[in-house]
């Protein structure tokens, strides 16, 4: 009999943990939490921050605000005009705009 409660209490675990997570999708994990961000990043207020270049096959894609974006594509009043092996040029207000990805922390040895 112990096993079968055991086995309920597992599944019951299991169904609450799921639910949780359902609560969370879209949610960038590498990103803090909504109420810890400052008001003005919260807000959208904020310049945009390039998190990365991904290049392949199908062409190269840069990371703004967790979202993959190509060329022509828009984020939030922003639109990608070119992508560069380490920055991103975006169009914001009829202004043109330099993206930059942030200098690694850990400089590789010479």
């Amino acid at each position: 009999m112990r096993g079968g409660s055991v086995s309920k209490v597992l599944l019951l675990s299991l169904l609450l943990s799921s639910a949780a997570l359902a609560d969370n999708v879209g949610i960038d994990p590498t990103q803090p939490p909504r109420e810890l961000l400052p008001a003005a990043a919260a807000s959208g207020d904020s310049p945009l921050i390039l998190q990365a270049i991904v290049r392949g096959a199908q062409g190269s894609r840069a990371v703004i605000g967790g979202q993959n974006l190509r060329v022509g594509e828009r984020y939030a009043d922003a639109r990608v005009l070119a992508i560069h092996a380490q920055s991103v040029l975006i169009e914001r207000q009829g202004q043109q705009q330099l993206l930059r990805l942030a200098e690694p922390v850990m400089q590789p040895s010479r």
